[in-house]
C-alpha cells in the first residue's frame, strides 16, 4: 500500500468517526474538509447531518459556502433560502445571505431571492421576520405586491383582528416603502424623543378612516409627521396642530403608494422611524373594544363653516340634509352598483328638508332629472368645488343636520366631523373589510350604515334612514 492510499485510507476513518460522532462532531469535521478544500467530504458530511436535522441552519450555510466557492451561485440562492427559513436569527445565515444577495448583481433575482424567502417565513408562521424580507424585495421589484392573496379581507370581515392586521401588511396597495424601508418602526420600539413619519395610502376615504389611530402615535412619538393626500392638507393641520402635514401625493385609482420629491423632508426633523397609515391599526386597534366611543376627529375651518351657514340659513326654515348617490369614478354604472335613484324616495319625501348638492360631478342632466322625479330643488353651492376642495366640502358639511350618502368617501368625512351620516349601499357587511365583523361601523360611531341586495331591501333602508334623521 502506497503513502497516497494509506493517506485516502486515514481521511476516510476520519470521516467514519465523525459520522458516529453526535452533531457537533459531525458539523465540526465537515467545516473542516471544507476549509481544507475538500467539498467533496464536507458535501457529504453536512447531507448526512441534514438526513437527522432536515432544518439545521449550520450545515445548509456550509453547503452555501460551498457552491459560492464553486461559483455554483444557483444552488447557493436556493440553500440560503433554507438556511435562512431554519433559523432566521442565524448571524452566519445572515452572512451567507448578504454574500449570496451580493453575487447575484442583479435585482429582479435579488428581489425573488428575499421574496421566495419571505414567503417561506410567512408559511411558517414567522409574520415579523417575513415582513422584512418582504419589503426589502419591493425595493428591487415593486411589482411583487401584487402576489397579495387577500387573506386579510376574510380575518379582518370576520373580526379576527389580531391576524387581520398582520395579513393586511402584505396588501397590494404598498408597492414598495422607498427610502423608509429599513425605518418602519415595528410598533415596540421607543419613539418618546422620536420623530415619526406617517405616510397615507389608498383614496381619500380610506386616508380619513385611519385618522381613528392618529392621537394614539402622536401621543406616543416626540414628533409625527403626516403625508396626505394634497386636498387634506389644510384639514389635517387644523386637525391635528402638534403634527407637521405635508401632501405631495393624490390619489389616482390604482390606490398604489407612490415615492416622487422628498426634498420637502430637508425642512422637516430627521425622520427616525416611518410607518404607512394602514399599518397603524395593527399596533393601536387589535380588538373591537380598543376603538375609542368617539369617532368625532376631524376639524372644519371655523370662518368657511359659519359663512356656510349663513348661506344655508338664507334658503329658509326646516332641516338642512346633504346628499350623494354615487362616486364620481363610478357614474357609469350608477343603478348597478349604487342604489338606483328610485331607492332614495324615502329621503325625498322627508318633510320641512331642503336637499344640498353633494355629488361631485354632477351635470345639468342628471339633476333636472332628479328634481323631476322627486318635485324638489336640488341645492348646490356654485362656487365649491366638491373634488378638488375638500376643505371647504368640510366646511360646508360641518353645518348641516344630516348627511345621506351612497359608498364614498363623503360618509368618512362627515361622520369624522360628528355630524349624524346615513350610508346605504348594496351588498352586507361581510363585502366590506372596514366593519371588522362589528355590528356598527367601528371607525366613527356617527356613521349609520345600511345594507341591501336588492331594490326592495335598499329603499327599506332609505325609510329607516328617513325615519332616523326626522325623528333626530
Amino acid at each position: 500500500m502506497n503513502r497516497k492510499q494509506r493517506r485516502r485510507e486515514a481521511k476516510d476513518r476520519q470521516k467514519d468517526k465523525a459520522v458516529e460522532g453526535g452533531p457537533a462532531t459531525v458539523l465540526a469535521a465537515a467545516d473542516a474538509a471544507r476549509k481544507a478544500g475538500r467539498p467533496g467530504d464536507a458535501l457529504a458530511l453536512y447531507k448526512k447531518i441534514l438526513e437527522k436535522d432536515p432544518e439545521n441552519a449550520t450545515a445548509f450555510v456550509g453547503l452555501v459556502k460551498i457552491a459560492l466557492n464553486t461559483n455554483k451561485i444557483e444552488t447557493a440562492v436556493a440553500l440560503v433560502g433554507r438556511a435562512l427559513i431554519s433559523e432566521p436569527g442565524n448571524t452566519d445565515a445572515l452572512d451567507a445571505f448578504a454574500k449570496v444577495a451580493a453575487a447575484l448583481d442583479d435585482p429582479q433575482k435579488t428581489a425573488r431571492l428575499n421574496f421566495d424567502i419571505s414567503q417561506g417565513l410567512k408559511q411558517k408562521g414567522l409574520f415579523e421576520e417575513a415582513l422584512v424580507l418582504h419589503r426589502k424585495a419591493l425595493c428591487f421589484d415593486s411589482g411583487l405586491a401584487a402576489t397579495d392573496t387577500q387573506e386579510s379581507l376574510p380575518l379582518l370581515i370576520g373580526g379576527k383582528l389580531k391576524e387581520g392586521w398582520m395579513a393586511f401588511e402584505w396588501r397590494n396597495t404598498v408597492g414598495s416603502l422607498g427610502p423608509f424601508t429599513d425605518k418602519v418602526w415595528n410598533g415596540s420600539d421607543d419613539v418618546t424623543d422620536k420623530t415619526v413619519l406617517v405616510w397615507g395610502e389608498q383614496g381619500i376615504g380610506d386616508q380619513i378612516i385611519f385618522i381613528n389611530c392618529l392621537p394614539d402615535i402622536m401621543e406616543r412619538a416626540g414628533q409625527v409627521i403626516i403625508e396626505a393626500d394634497d386636498r387634506l392638507v389644510d384639514l389635517f393641520q387644523r386637525s391635528f396642530p402638534k403634527a407637521l402635514v405635508h401632501g405631495s401625493t393624490r390619489f389616482t385609482g390604482e390606490g398604489k403608494s407612490s415615492w416622487k420629491d422628498f426634498s420637502w423632508l430637508h425642512d422637516c426633523p430627521p425622520v427616525d422611524y416611518f410607518i404607512m397609515q394602514g399599518s397603524l391599526p395593527r399596533f393601536f386597534r387589535p380588538t373591537l373594544e380598543s376603538f375609542p366611543s368617539s369617532g368625532g376627529r376631524l376639524c372644519a375651518d371655523s370662518e368657511r363653516a359659519t359663512a356656510m351657514a349663513e348661506r344655508l340659513a338664507s334658503l329658509g326654515m326646516g332641516r338642512k340634509v346633504g346628499i350623494c348617490w354615487r362616486s364620481l369614478l363610478r357614474a357609469e354604472d350608477r343603478d348597478d352598483f349604487y342604489p338606483p335613484l328610485e331607492c332614495w324616495r324615502p329621503i325625498f319625501s322627508m318633510p320641512d328638508s331642503c336637499f344640498i348638492n353633494l355629488q361631485a360631478g354632477l351635470d345639468r342632466h342628471e339633476k333636472e332629472e332628479l328634481e323631476k322625479r322627486f318635485a324638489i330643488d336640488l341645492v348646490s353651492i356654485e362656487d365649491l368645488d366638491l373634488t378638488q376642495d375638500i376643505d371647504g366640502t368640510a366646511a360646508l358639511v360641518s353645518v348641516l343636520d344630516a348627511v345621506v350618502s351612497t359608498m364614498t368617501y363623503l360618509p368618512m368625512l362627515s361622520a369624522s366631523l360628528a355630524v349624524p351620516t346615513w350610508r346605504i349601499s348594496r351588498g352586507g357587511p361581510e363585502d366590506e373589510w372596514a366593519f371588522l365583523g362589528a355590528e356598527k361601523f367601528p371607525w366613527f360611531p356617527e356613521l349609520h350604515v345600511g345594507f341591501g341586495t336588492s331594490d326592495e331591501d335598499l329603499t327599506g333602508q332609505f325609510e329607516k334612514a328617513a325615519t332616523g334623521i326626522v325623528g333626530a
